[in-house]
Parts: structure tokens; C-alpha cells; sequence
């Protein structure tokens, strides 16, 4: 079976590349153990390294590092104008890969049917080059936790396969870490409402003269 992977619009998927792959860079440029500047640690669980981004909506994701710089990142993201779920690979060695350009892919996860998909490109320089698509259809996170594996093809050519072991128990975690991060903040809502009693709806109906409300 063959999915067609709906992309977010061009402007919302350019302001997603830039703002998620900024996070991304120390994965590449540092030592394995170091934490993403601005993420906050959930944990690493069999390989898997499990973040908040409070640059993407307080949206948590997994990452993964294999060698030789390449780093793939699968999680949530939430803007004003929509939320979803993206996939980036980083891999210092696509050395052909044009900024903002975009390439026809083909993403399969495990055994599941081939997503047809068009993913942006992002390069800064000699070591970091990557692709990242993103989506609103969950079906893609389906695959991805019920996966042992993620290949993926630009014309008829296999240009990544990556592992997704113990991926599973990361998503698992993921998806406790946005839980968990949901509750802090709804707990704060109220108190930061409270502290400023113009940040709720008024409680009386509005006066037609302003002078007697």
C-alpha cells in the first residue's frame, strides 16, 4: 500500500525547518551525552534520547544518533496556526542538497506501506545537511513506534536505513513527556490568570457607557 503524506503549507513547513533543526545542530556538533540548547531532558530510553522543545509549543520529541554525523529526530510540534508531526535525518554526507530546495521521497517504516512525500532541505554548513518532512496525519506516527526500521528513497535510490530499535518504548516516553508537560502548564494557567484579572473575560455583561462599568 502506497500513502500520500500530506505536507503543512511551504511558509508554516519553512518556519518548522529553521526553528526545529536549530535544536537539533548540538546532537551533531557535541558529544553524544550533551542535551540540544533550549530542550529540556526527559530521558534516554535504549538509545533513544526523549526532549521538550519550548521552541516548538512545549512539544516533546526522540532522537537518535548512529555516526558520522547522521541524526534522525521524530516528534510533535505546535504553532499558532496548526500543530503535527515532523521527521528530520541529518547526514553530513549528502553534500549534493541545496537549501530550501525540495526532494521527491519515498519513506517506508518497517513493514508498512510506502509514504510518497516532499521534504524540505535545510544546509548550514559542511556537517549539517538535513531533510525533514511534516505532517497532521497520525497514521505516520503509527508506523513510526510499530517499526524496527525507517529506509528512505530519492529516485529509486536508497538513500537512508536507519534502525528504529527500542523505538517503541521512546515514543512511549515521548508521549509521557508531553503528558507530564501539559499538566505543569495547564497547572500554571489559572495562577498567571489570577495574577492578571485582565487576562479573563470580564464577569459582568459590558455597559453601554464605558464610565459604568
Amino acid at each position: 500500500m502506497t500513502f500520500n503524506l500530506v505536507l503543512i503549507n511551504k511558509s508554516r513547513m519553512k518556519q518548522t525547518i529553521a526553528a526545529f533543526l536549530v535544536v537539533l545542530a548540538p546532537f551533531v556538533a557535541v558529544a553524544e551525552d550533551a542535551p540540544p540548547k533550549d530542550s529540556t531532558v526527559w530521558g534516554t530510553f535504549g538509545g533513544w534520547h526523549v526532549f521538550m522543545d519550548p521552541t516548538r509549543g512545549n512539544a516533546c520529541y526522540v532522537a537518535r544518533i548512529y555516526g558520522e554525523g547522521v541524526v534522525m529526530r521524530f516528534g510533535r510540534f505546535r504553532q499558532k496556526d496548526g500543530s503535527g508531526l515532523y521527521l528530520s535525518v541529518n547526514n553530513p554526507r549528502w553534500k549534493s542538497l541545496k537549501d530550501d530546495e525540495r526532494y521527491a521521497l519515498e519513506v517506508q517504516l518497517g513493514d508498512h506501506g510506502i509514504w510518497k512525500t516532499n521534504a524540505w532541505a535545510t544546509v548550514e554548513d559542511d556537517f549539517q545537511r538535513r531533510l525533514l518532512i511534516a505532517t497532521d496525519n497520525e497514521m505516520f506516527l503509527e508506523h513510526f513506534q510499530t517499526s524496527d526500521t525507517a529506509t528512505i528513497s530519492y529516485e529509486g535510490r536508497q538513500i537512508a536505513n536507519l534502525s528504529l530499535t527500542g523505538v517503541a518504548k521512546a515514543v512511549t516516553e515521548m508521549n509521557a513527556c508531553q503528558q507530564k508537560t501539559d499538566e505543569i502548564l495547564n497547572a500554571r494557567e489559572p495562577k498567571s490568570r489570577e495574577a492578571d484579572p485582565f487576562a479573563r473575560a470580564p464577569s459582568l455583561e459590558p455597559s453601554g457607557d464605558p464610565r459604568k462599568l
